[in-house]
């Protein structure tokens, strides 16, 4: 037992000992090979972790896409229309209501003697400016080889042309007009195409095979007759390349200045145009986005409608003072209801007397019309010049309505004053609204 043992004991200690002086000899490469494994690891690590760092910064990375703010910027185009074409309701020749994303992009309503009609809009834009909109894009008709068959006339009817031509179908003659609004240009053909159908003369092929198969495009049986066609067809039209319209709004608040200047000759600021220019199509916006659902019709164009009432919060303008001035054949009823409110709001007055002083300013240009008839124009002159002199004393003072008061009071006492009938205190304060209007419109 004790030989095996002890050789068995003395064949291991050999062995280990062998064994571990091949290990001593290994040591050093083996430690080596595997502190350059780690630091080749660490250093992958680190530079993982430096690219990384770098594309953690949001604005360093392009997106995916960016179709959603092309897609808000276009719909922000469309609201801009909608805006400019409300400003024409401030001409107050029919024009009274801009139905916004309702039957179409917008509509405007116009009531001329009792009669109400309807213009439909569709606003299509293109971010490069030198595209032309084409036969294919607009109508869906191909330039040679243009099949009648069913999928064909379907194209066409859901195109551009279709869905505005389709307007006049459901609304007849209520329906005057259905135009294509863009903020570039159309190609040659496009414009040729509908000017003959404006023209009731369709020669070129576009306007023939529309004219050709209206009732099979629009589906319409029995057949409408050729004069019937021609008058539908000839309610398409085209606004290319509209200037006030743009993916900021520096060009629409240019425009919209214009425009109300034009039809109620406000001149605004630059800090109320800009002003004056998101409010409008921020309203169109909200209008816009107002759900219908449960609505009764008859609501429907003050829910979704912009119409006075909406134009005179944005410019400020209270609807009692325009009418008080409009109600004194005035005119200008709201450029002086513009002069006035911005006058007495600089003053710090509320509505109660912003109405009052608009009334009271009505009140004196009816006595001032009997007063040319009735008295000397010297003495009517020399009362005018003083009313402006009191103005201008209480302007330069810099006092509120306080101080206004006091010196009407005290001029109402002015003997002068007697030669002139029923000419009281609130008279003379609708004199000095005269004065304020014929200020601010200079």
């Amino acid at each position: 037992m004790n030989a095996p043992t002890s050789t068995c004991t003395s064949v291991y200690f050999h062995t280990t000992q062998e064994h571990r002086g091949a290990f001593r000899s290994l040591r050093k490469p083996v430690f080596a090979l595997c502190k350059h494994v780690l630091q080749t690891h660490n250093r992958s690590i680190e530079e993982r972790a430096g690219s990384s760092c770098k594309v953690k910064a949001i604005e360093t990375a392009t997106p995916a896409e960016d179709v959603g703010r092309d897609t808000l910027s276009r719909y922000d185009m469309q609201f801009q229309a909608a805006a400019y074409a409300a400003l024409q309701i401030l001409e107050g020749k029919g024009v009274d209501c801009v139905y916004c994303d309702f039957h179409d992009d917008f509509v405007v309503r116009r009531v001329v003697t009792g009669v109400t009609t309807y213009h439909f809009f569709q606003v299509k834009t293109k971010n490069k400016l030198n595209h032309q909109w084409s036969l294919s894009e607009i109508f869906a008709l191909k330039k040679v080889g243009q099949k009648n068959d069913g999928e064909s006339l379907k194209k066409v009817r859901e195109s551009f042309a279709g869905k505005l031509l389709l307007h006049g179908i459901v609304f007849d003659a209520a329906c005057i007009e259905a135009t294509l609004l863009s903020n570039v240009y159309f190609h040659d053909d496009v414009v040729q195409a509908v000017d003959e159908l404006r023209g009731k003369v369709p020669n070129c092929k576009a306007a023939k095979f529309l004219s050709d198969n209206f009732s099979a495009i629009f589906s319409i049986t029995p057949e409408l007759s050729g004069e019937k066609i021609e008058e539908l067809l000839g309610k398409l039209t085209l606004q290319p390349s509209v200037g006030y319209i743009d993916k900021d709004r520096g060009a629409f608040a240019g425009a919209a200045r214009s425009a109300i200047y034009e039809y109620s000759e406000i001149d605004l600021t630059h800090y109320e145009t800009k002003e004056l220019a998101n409010g409008l199509v921020d309203l169109v916006y909200r209008k816009s986005k107002m759900p219908l659902k449960g609505v009764a019709p008859t609501d429907i164009a003050s829910r979704i409608g912009v119409g006075l009432n909406d134009l005179l919060e944005v410019l400020s303008i209270s609807r009692s003072a325009y009418e008080a001035l409009l109600k004194g054949a005035e005119p200008k009823a709201l450029k002086q209801a513009s002069a006035i409110q911005r006058w007495l709001r600089g003053a710090g007055a509320g509505e109660a007397m912003i109405e009052y002083a608009s009334m009271q300013k009505v009140n004196w240009d009816l006595w001032l019309r009997t007063a040319r008839h009735n008295y000397s124009p010297l003495d009517l002159g020399s009362l005018l010049d003083q009313i402006d002199k009191l103005y201008l004393q209480w302007v330069q003072s810099g006092e509120g309505f306080q101080r206004l008061n006091q010196l009407l009071e005290e001029f109402s006492k002015v003997s002068f004053l007697e030669k002139f009938g029923g000419l009281n205190r609130e008279l003379l304060f609708g004199a000095i609204g005269s004065v304020v209007v014929r200020v601010y419109s200079k």
